[in-house]
């Protein structure tokens, strides 16, 4: 992503391997898991959206970088 002031920084999600994850990819229900990762994020799990949501709130990255790379653009309309 392009940063506020030039540079750039890297976004990411962070899932773990819990049991509920596990099961997930056992049964091949991918399209579950970004909710499972959001239910996870007591456990340090994050999304991708997430993780926007807090680079734009430290002022690191603009809203419209953040839309661009979001998975939902809703959340950065």
């Amino acid at each position: 992503l392009k940063k506020v002031g030039g540079g750039r920084i890297a976004a990411h999600e962070i899932m773990l391997g819990t049991p509920a994850i596990r099961n997930l990819i056992r049964e091949a229900k991918v399209a579950q898991m970004y909710s499972a990762i959001q239910t996870g994020q007591g456990l340090g799990m994050q999304t991708l959206d997430q993780n926007l949501q807090a680079l734009l709130q430290k002022g690191i990255i603009t809203k419209q970088e953040a839309a661009h790379k979001a998975a939902n653009k809703d959340t950065f309309a």
